[in-house]
């Protein structure tokens, strides 16, 4: 028996086939490379949220540490401007006191 000759219509057959298992298997690799495309750029993504959250909270602290250190420096300033008022006021109170005394006690008057 020998083998039967193959028709042009079955060579052509064989080749569709063929050509649809590479067309098949080339999709299923480019639909891998574009998953894998896809999971990088994901990755990529929350890498670089993270990144910009921790950058952002530093930001954020050395904005809190800044403003903390003004606030003390205006505290201590206000704190020394307070104690200047306060020996004005006492010195004024000094000098208050003895304008009275000598107005109700005349330098004038004598004792007895």
């Amino acid at each position: 028996m020998a083998a039967e000759p193959i028709s042009p219509l079955q060579v052509i057959q064989h080749k569709e086939l063929d050509l649809s298992r590479r067309v098949e298997e080339a999709r299923r690799q480019a639909e891998a490379r574009i998953q894998a495309a896809r999971e990088e750029a994901r990755q990529i993504i929350a890498q670089a949220d993270q990144v910009g959250r921790a950058e952002a909270d530093a930001f954020y602290q050395r904005g809190i540490e800044a403003a903390r250190r003004e606030a003390e420096t205006v505290v201590a300033a206000a704190h020394r401007e307070a104690d200047a008022l306060r020996r004005q006021a006492t010195a004024g109170l000094d000098d208050a006191a003895r304008h009275i005394v000598d107005i109700v006690v005349p330098a004038e008057a004598s004792p007895g």
